[in-house]
């Protein structure tokens, strides 16, 4: 067990522990460099940033006799110590570990109160379950963002705001319940919204947003990323999309009216109708280096506070 940073005592900070899985002994300097620079990722990102004093930060050597984790599709199968795999939910991308014991055992050498784990992999990928793990492709040049994207589902169970690309949710064609989660909605009541006090007296409710043309943009790219998986298209190829998905999103959703503004904007929740996100961009919305909305930045306060009793 090494630190990362600390700030105070067990029980009056979030414990946060960063585990490896896939490297071996001769890669243990790479997984210390790539936690370093993970965890500073996070703590340069709002409200962690502000809140960066409530945190303490360990990890966990954990040394693989191979390099790298199973990836099913590719046929590599790896006995890694705490068996972290992709295609979770019939999703390539989709990274966790579905062997619990192995991973509590590994984290129980520290304490913790939210769990990371960085697989030693180029591939994109990545998870995060609310209250139980976080993974990350510590290897892909989109690190930085799956990281905090991810860590978002687990410590506070944010939901994925995105609805374009494929998931291995299905849904009827019923209006929606009322989501649990605290960044998406299925009401356009004004007095019923769960952040209706964020909410700016001259943003519409629901809010229009260039809707179709994030639509036919997205549709495309999606279309373009499934082409170059169905040929095995090296992982280069794929950072390349990705990257010019960023530039042409990043400039669409920044030019529009509400930009910046807390509002109800349609389509989130894997859902293009009918459920409502609190801004037209946020990091749990696309790539695009916005951070969180305030939405999202209020939801993650309020679970820092209850860890450290405030």
């Amino acid at each position: 067990v090494w630190t990362i940073f600390e700030n105070g005592p067990l029980h009056e900070k979030v414990d946060l522990l960063v585990l490896g899985d896939g490297f071996s002994a001769e890669e243990q300097e790479q997984f210390h460099a790539d936690a370093i620079r993970l965890v500073g990722k996070l703590f340069e990102t709002e409200p962690f940033q502000s809140r960066k004093q409530d945190f303490n930060v360990r990890a966990v050597d954990l040394t693989a006799d191979q390099s790298g984790v199973t990836r099913p599709t590719a046929g590599e199968a790896r006995r890694s110590p705490i068996n972290v795999r992709y295609s979770i939910f019939g999703s390539e991308r989709y990274a966790l570990t579905l062997d619990n014991r192995a991973l509590r055992d590994a984290a129980a050498t520290a304490p913790y109160d939210c769990l990371v784990v960085l697989m030693n992999e180029r591939k994109y990928g990545g998870g995060g379950i609310y209250q139980d793990q976080a993974v990350t492709a510590a290897g892909n040049q989109f690190s930085d963002y799956i990281f905090v994207h991810e860590f978002g589902h687990h410590f506070a169970g944010l939901a994925d705001e995105y609805y374009v690309a494929s998931v291995a949710y299905q849904f009827d064609d019923a209006t929606p319940d009322e989501p649990w989660e605290p960044n998406i909605t299925a009401t356009t009541d004004p007095q019923q919204i769960k952040w209706r006090e964020l909410l700016s007296n001259e943003v519409p409710v629901p809010t229009p947003w260039t809707k179709e043309e994030y639509e036919e943009q997205s549709k495309e790219l999606a279309r373009k990323r499934a082409e170059l998986r169905a040929t095995s298209a090296a992982e280069n190829e794929l950072e390349s999309l990705f990257k010019q998905e960023r530039a042409a999103l990043t400039q669409l959703l920044s030019e529009n009216e509400y930009a910046g503004k807390v509002g109800a904007f349609e389509g989130g929740g894997y859902r293009a109708k009918g459920v409502y996100r609190p801004a037209v961009d946020c990091i749990m919305f696309t790539r695009n280096e916005v951070g969180f909305c305030p939405v999202c930045r209020r939801a993650i306060e309020r679970v820092i506070d209850q860890h450290i009793g405030k």
